[in-house]
């Protein structure tokens, strides 16, 4: 053990204490300082009563222009059953040929019908179940055992004809993949229970038993509705109607029974992109950014889940682990 003595004990023992007399102010500081945007674009679940999902109908008639826009959006097709209106591709007989297999898409008692290479190699046929996306491009899910559902490789490129669309290509066309190759559609990483369910449906649960290796997925709706980014709707329903029922109408300066507080502001400009003054120009719109990239972050980021009950109250960081840029998983641009 070193002993320290004379000047060296003195220089140890002044250290020590302006360590302790910082730690001492920032801690002062924090505790006294008022609340700032950053802190306001937190979740603010602990002010607001719990909250269940009560789904889109519950939302249209105080929100009728927003809900007509978000009708055509890619959200609120993310997933869809397959019908006759979702279907976009050519399902009358239509073939493609990849790796030595030539896969065929036909109809039959109206359902949509795949016959391709299954997990042993030959050709077998599939019902089309969902439909996952539209535009550019529109993939397909197709049932297994076990509560799975797996996303078949071969697309349908929406884009119109004169612009290279109209037409079944795959997703890994450099490639040659096979029944015995890790990415090949029957296997666990194409599975949509896994790797992409999260992000296409709302209030999902993927609900994996290890013990039997088998899924019982839910969710509340089957694409990306409000409550996906505003949360559990349930106590924001409770105070729009009390407010009706007083008569009042418009907002307050409560949380307003939203889980996710911040997704809104006055004067809300965007990001900033081009203008490198706008976000010290619009301060209030600080909040907003920062609630924004809390509610989009978990499905327009490369990220891994940590968790598998979905709970918007909680940040970004407590759900999810970030990538770091790492080579193969992005661009050099970005």
């Amino acid at each position: 053990m070193i002993r320290l003595t004379g000047k060296p004990l003195v220089i140890a023992t002044v250290a020590a204490v302006c360590g302790i007399a910082t730690g001492l102010y920032v801690w002062r500081q924090n505790a006294t300082r008022p609340a700032g945007p950053a802190d306001a674009a937190a979740p603010a679940a602990a002010t607001v009563a719990a909250s269940t999902y009560v789904g889109e109908p519950a939302c249209t008639p105080c929100h009728e222009a927003q809900t007509k826009e978000w009708r055509q959006s890619h959200h609120a097709r993310a997933m869809e059953v397959a019908s006759e209106t979702t279907v976009l591709g050519d399902f009358d007989n239509a073939s493609f040929t990849y790796a030595g297999i030539t896969s065929t898409f036909s109809r039959r008692d109206g359902k949509f019908i795949v016959r391709t290479d299954g997990p042993d190699g030959q050709l077998h046929d599939y019902e089309i179940a969902y439909t996952f996306g539209f535009a550019p491009l529109q993939q397909y899910l197709v049932a297994f055992p076990g509560g799975r559902y797996q996303s078949l490789p071969i697309a349908w490129d929406s884009r119109p004809k004169e612009n290279g669309g109209q037409r079944w290509f795959h997703m890994y066309p450099e490639e040659r993949i096979t029944s015995t190759d890790p990415l090949h559609w029957t296997g666990p990483n194409q599975n949509w229970n896994y790797m992409c369910a999260d992000c296409h449906s709302t209030n999902l649960v993927r609900a994996f038993d290890p013990a039997t290796n088998t899924y019982k997925t839910t969710w509340s709706e089957i694409n990306v509705s409000c409550e996906t980014c505003h949360g559990p709707g349930s106590a924001h329903v409770t105070w729009a109607d009390d407010r009706k029922r007083r008569g009042l109408t418009g907002r307050d300066d409560s949380p307003m029974g939203l889980v996710v507080q911040g997704l809104r502001a006055v004067d809300y400009s965007g990001f900033g992109f081009g203008n490198s003054s706008s976000l010290a120009s619009h301060p209030a719109n600080r909040q907003r950014q920062q609630a924004e990239v809390q509610a989009c972050a978990p499905c327009h980021s490369r990220r891994g889940p940590i968790t598998d009950v979905p709970d918007p109250s909680r940040t970004f960081l407590d759900r999810y682990r970030p990538a770091f840029l790492e080579d193969g998983l992005y661009h050099p641009d970005g």
